[in-house]
C-alpha cells in the first residue's frame, strides 16, 4: 500500500471496528496480484471505505465527479485513490482510466447498480460494470455489505450504530471475445447481481 493509502486504511479500520463492530469473511477469496474488478452492492456512503478494508489490498474507486469540484476535495480525493467519473454521460476519459487501472494491475472497486438503494435490497445492475469486465478481461470479485443501510441510509444526514458484516465471494471470470453485444453485457450484469445476491 502507499503511504497516504495506508495511513487512510488505518483511520477507516479503527472507525469501521471501534464505532461499527465490522466483521468480514473471504479475504482469502482476494487475488493479491494483477487487475480485478471488485463489485459490491450499494446501499450507503460507507460502502466504499468499508469494502475495501475488508479487502485488505488497495484499491481504486470511482465517484462521481461532482464530488471533486468543492474546494480542497480535488485535491484530497485523488489523494485517497477516488476518480472522477461523469454519470451524466458517456464518459471516455473515464473508462479509460478504469481500464488503464485494471491492465496496470490494480484492484478496481465498482457497484453495478450505479446508486445507492433506498429499501437496502438489491437493484438491477446497470451494464457499466459488466462492459469494462468484458474489455479488461480480468477476474470479477463478487463482494456483499450488511448493515450499512441501517447505520446510514440514503437520505440521512449523519451516521448512526448499526453493525456490519463484509462478505467477500469467490472471483468468476468475464465471458471472452473481441467483440460483445448489448445483450451479453446484460446477461454479465445480472450475473454479477445474481453472484452478490448469493453472499450470505
Amino acid at each position: 500500500m502507499r503511504p497516504f493509502y495506508r495511513f487512510e486504511y488505518k483511520v477507516v479500520e479503527s472507525l469501521t471496528l471501534g464505532v461499527w463492530h465490522t466483521r468480514f469473511t473471504g479475504r482469502e477469496h482476494v487475488p493479491q496480484k494483477g487487475g480485478v474488478l471488485a463489485i459490491s452492492n450499494h446501499v450507503s456512503y460507507l460502502d466504499p471505505t468499508t469494502v475495501a478494508w475488508a479487502m485488505g489490498r488497495e484499491t481504486q474507486f470511482l465517484a462521481r465527479s461532482t464530488l471533486f469540484k468543492p474546494p480542497v476535495m480535488d485535491k484530497l480525493l485523488p489523494m485517497c485513490n477516488s476518480h472522477p467519473v461523469n454519470r451524466d454521460a458517456a464518459d471516455v476519459k473515464g473508462l479509460r482510466l478504469i481500464l488503464k487501472m485494471l491492465k496496470d494491475g490494480e484492484l478496481v472497486l465498482m457497484f453495478p447498480e450505479g446508486t445507492r438503494s433506498t429499501d437496502g435490497g438489491l437493484q438491477t445492475a446497470e451494464t457499466g460494470a459488466a462492459m469494462i469486465a468484458c474489455r479488461a478481461q480480468v477476474p470479477i470479485l463478487p463482494c456483499r455489505i450488511f448493515g450499512a443501510f441501517d447505520a446510514f441510509p440514503k437520505g440521512r444526514k449523519f451516521p448512526g450504530y448499526a453493525p456490519m458484516r463484509v462478505k467477500i465471494g469467490k472471483p468468476f471470470q468475464p465471458p471472452s471475445g473481441r467483440r460483445f453485444t448489448k445483450e451479453q453485457y446484460e446477461a454479465l450484469a445480472a450475473q454479477m447481481m445474481e453472484e452478490i445476491g448469493k453472499l450470505e
